[in-house]
């Protein structure tokens, strides 16, 4: 199927066809508001008078305003902007009655405005909009006023960030003393009740900022590891650039409470593992239910074999090895519950308080899970061997999504892709595959001139034991 995509830049907008009648938005990035400012033609602060429909295949929705504040490219008191009424083409929901600052884009042929999800255009009834209608009147006006702006969260979240939708796991967080240093210049300010921030009137030049926050928080959000260079200065250095045509767009920074719980990996023979050795942190909730949909965080050890995890909320916890998932290739050990049992009724339950640091826990690593030679034959429809078939495997360490799942855990719960073998001359292959887990084996014989395969077969899924039966694979052609 091809498909046609359409670029309008002042929008940062991509519309991808699919067919005669269905397509798909999908945003670029936004721009600043001084950038985004001189791309379009009019900008605004107005209220919605009425709303009206229209035939056409992207503008249907036809938005009238009664302008309150004139920013660029209109002295009218009313102004028509147009825009779809689906979010799936980027449509803008506008609604009666609000008030919105609005970015238009004007056709060069018909003339008309409009506007998309994919600009700036904002309801007011979000308060971070206030800075940015000051920024544009300075520039209205002929002379950038620049000023640091943004807003304080703090998230309310539990281990797992993609369980729950999330805009509702995170909250204003205020009275976060926020300062901004440039050379011997400080400037500072102080979170409000909406975890709002600004700084107005600073001169040109280069920020560092810092948040200044109460004890037992940490900068950072969902990341977890702050064991990197990079991850530290991202969160503890961030350092902002104003210049004669250009201020930083409004930020957005996020805090939670920093509970830790650190430990140390040894091996059979005590010593310290060594480097990128995987180790889970579950909670009790959910510790029992179906892989896939308990909720964990991963850390991983250094070079010495120490782990530690930040920003951990305070609850009750199990510390362990493969604690929400299965033995995999990367990561071939047993589901192993601190202090070194199998089984969670036997493992010790971590309780966490609000900002507490835990340390000193000491985990051995199990030995690995064995391995199995799983051997296998390709056959067509007739029997005969099929020489240089494809067997894709994958791992069924998730309960597979379906229907009426929420969104997220589409990706969260699908076979893994494992790599693949071919057959030889006599349509044999092998895989070597880990007792007790369940793979999908996918065969077919790919075309060398086509990117459609010659034949395939049903995918077959096995769980690995001690001297299994070789398995049989059937191709059949596939149907045109």
């Amino acid at each position: 199927m091809k498909t046609l995509l359409l670029f309008l830049v002042s929008f940062s907008l991509v519309i991808v066809f699919t067919s005669q009648n269905s397509f798909a938005c999908s945003c670029l990035g936004r721009n600043t508001p001084v950038k985004e400012y001189n791309l379009v033609d009019t900008v605004f602060v107005g209220t919605v008078s009425k709303l009206g429909r229209r035939n056409s295949t992207f503008s249907d929705l036809r938005a009238s305003f009664t302008i309150s504040e004139g920013l660029k490219g209109t002295q009218a008191e009313d102004i028509d902007v147009y825009t779809s009424s689906q979010r799936t083409a980027c449509g803008f929901p506008f609604e009666e009655g609000s008030t919105y600052l609005v970015y238009a884009h004007r056709d060069t042929q018909t003339k008309e405005l409009s506007t998309s999800i994919c600009g700036r255009t904002r309801s007011l009834s979000f308060g971070y909009v206030d800075d940015e209608i000051e920024i544009l009147r300075s520039l209205s006006a002929g002379k950038l006023k620049p000023r640091i702006y943004g807003t304080v969260y703090e998230l309310t979240r539990g281990l797992y960030p993609l369980r729950k939708d999330y805009w509702d796991e995170r909250r204003p967080m205020s009275q976060v003393k926020i300062v901004a240093r440039k050379q011997n210049e400080t400037f500072e300010s102080v979170s409000d009740s909406r975890g709002m921030f600004s700084i107005a009137n600073v001169q040109n030049g280069k920020y560092r900022l810092e948040f200044i926050l109460p004890p037992g928080y940490k900068l950072g959000g969902d990341y977890w590891d702050e064991s990197t260079k990079e991850e530290r200065e991202k969160y503890r250095n961030i350092e902002l650039n104003i210049t004669d045509t250009e201020v930083p767009d409004r930020l957005e920074v996020e805090t939670r409470i920093n509970g830790r719980i650190i430990g140390k990996v040894i091996d059979v023979n005590r010593k310290p593992v060594g480097k990128d050795v995987r180790v889970s942190l579950v909670s009790r909730e959910t510790a029992e239910k179906e892989v896939g949909d308990i909720d964990y965080v991963p850390a991983y050890t250094d070079e010495k074999g120490n782990f530690e995890f930040f920003g951990i909320p305070p609850g009750e916890y199990y510390l362990g090895f493969n604690l929400e998932t299965r033995p995999n290739k990367n990561f071939p050990y047993p589901r192993t519950y601190f202090p070194g049992t199998s089984e969670v009724s036997d493992a010790k339950l971590i309780v966490l308080g609000k900002a507490e640091k835990l340390d000193a826990f000491v985990l051995s690593l199990p030995a690995k899970v064995e391995e199995v030679l799983v051997k296998g034959k390709v056959v067509d429809s007739t029997g005969r061997p099929v020489k240089g078939a494809v067997v894709e495997r994958y791992g069924l360490y998730y309960g597979e999504w379906k229907e009426g799942e929420p969104y997220s855990m589409k990706y969260i719960k699908q076979p893994t892709f494992e790599g693949r073998v071919k057959t030889n001359e006599n349509g044999e292959f092998s895989l070597t595959l880990l007792k007790g887990n369940r793979y999908r084996l996918n065969p077919f014989l790919p075309s060398k001139n086509s990117h459609k395969d010659l034949l395939e077969g049903a995918e077959v899924d096995i769980v690995v034991e001690y001297n299994m039966k070789p398995i049989l694979l059937f191709l059949e052609k596939k149907p045109d």
